[in-house]
């Protein structure tokens, strides 16, 4: 059965979910899966860790975004899917974009050669839509102090402790894209406004403190 992240009407921002926490809470069972709830600072301890399938209502996904409003009713997520190449029948390299839905159709748009940010080459409509972007593994983070070893290759993911997890952002194209540095997660090459090229967090500790300040500096962002 999937995993669903139950995502507020009202939440924008970086979402960390980390697997392997104590002090985490318990996924809760139910009929389409093992569902969590994204908290208002994006950061998500569970306890735990286990395989997620495709199944129940989503057979096209494992992982499955859930838009909840306020009473209750919910909404299935799109996911931004970054640029790849693909080769036509001539052997000619081009770029495109894509949106995946939660029953695994992806719809493909060719990439602008112009700069600007990645997602503009979107429908005009779905650009003001809420989505998922950058959904990706986050172990590069570390959230150890000894990350340095870690990015060397002298020691693994085992011996410092370092929790299975995942990241990824909500917003729309519109708003993303003006977004200041201090709404993404560190580095990773992803926003080039951070200038920060090493994703590592010394600790869970820091990345909480970070995302509990990122709460307060929202409201100056107002309702996305």
């Amino acid at each position: 059965m999937p995993l669903i992240f139950l995502i507020p009407s009202d939440y924008f921002g970086p979402v960390v979910a980390l697997f392997d926490q104590k002090d985490g809470v318990d996924l809760v069972s139910a009929k389409d899966g093992f569902e969590v709830s994204v908290p208002e600072n994006g950061v998500i301890r569970i306890k735990g860790h286990r395989t997620f399938d495709r199944g129940g209502s989503y057979p096209g996904s494992s992982i499955v975004f859930m838009l909840v409003d306020k009473d209750g009713r919910r909404r299935p997520m799109k996911e931004a899917i970054n640029p790849w190449q693909e080769y036509d029948k001539d052997d000619n390299a081009h770029w495109v974009v894509g949106i995946r839905d939660v029953q695994g159709n992806l719809r493909k748009f060719p990439l602008s050669p112009a700069d600007g940010f990645i997602f503009d080459d979107f429908p005009e409509a779905e650009k003001h839509e809420k989505m998922i972007m950058w959904h990706d593994s986050c172990r590069d983070r570390v959230f150890n102090p000894d990350f340095v070893a870690y990015q060397s290759g002298e020691k693994t993911a085992k011996e410092l402790n370092i929790p299975p997890c995942a990241e990824f952002v909500v917003g729309s194209v519109d708003h993303v894209r003006t977004w200041p540095e201090w709404m993404f997660l560190r580095g990773k090459g992803k926003q080039e406004k951070l200038k920060i090229r090493n994703p590592a967090y010394e600790s869970i500790q820091e990345l909480v403190d970070e995302a509990n300040a990122r709460v307060a500096r929202k409201k100056t962002l107002g309702n996305q």
